[in-house]
């Protein structure tokens, strides 16, 4: 039943997870839409612009993999749990099928072959990130503790399912 537990909560928060991570992309690259008809938009505000969206995304999946740890971590340390290890490679999964999910999405909107292969290549750069996060989460947990989202703690997140 624990188990049951553990998987429809990362599933709900992974879907409002989707939601915040789209919101805030958008945002991200709201601005860059002024420059959208222009064959030539100016450096200087296209690279910081950028590097805020890359920054986003990073910082994101960090937290999505600091949360599937601490929700892990939640779990495992109940009584009644004997598998941990299956707890772990449920919440390694969810860690990275979040990303693979977003990424069918958006390639299945892609016009070229081209765009399709940028796609794949953001994919793996940003499951990189995720895996390291979690990975890093996983054997020293106390590295969660500064990440802050929005103001909410992920340890105070975990609290609420536990």
């Amino acid at each position: 039943m624990n188990f049951i537990l553990f998987n429809i909560v990362l599933l709900f928060v992974g879907f409002l997870a989707v939601l915040v991570f789209s919101i805030g992309l958008m945002a991200c690259f709201a601005p860059m839409t002024l420059f959208v008809k222009s064959k030539n938009p100016p450096k200087i505000v296209m690279l910081p612009l950028l590097g805020i969206a890359g920054i986003y995304q990073i910082y994101f999946w960090g937290f999505w993999a600091a949360f599937c740890v601490a929700m892990t971590i939640k779990f495992t340390h109940k009584p009644e749990v004997t598998l941990n290890w299956l707890y772990w490679i449920a919440g390694f999964i969810w860690c990275t099928s979040l990303i693979g999910w977003l990424a069918h999405k958006e390639k299945q909107s892609s016009q070229s072959l081209e765009e399709a292969r940028g796609i794949q290549k953001g994919t793996r750069l940003y499951s990189l990130i995720a895996i390291v996060a979690f990975l890093v989460f996983a054997f020293f947990p106390s590295l969660m503790l500064p990440t802050v989202w929005l103001g909410v703690e992920i340890t105070w997140i975990a609290k609420l399912y536990y």
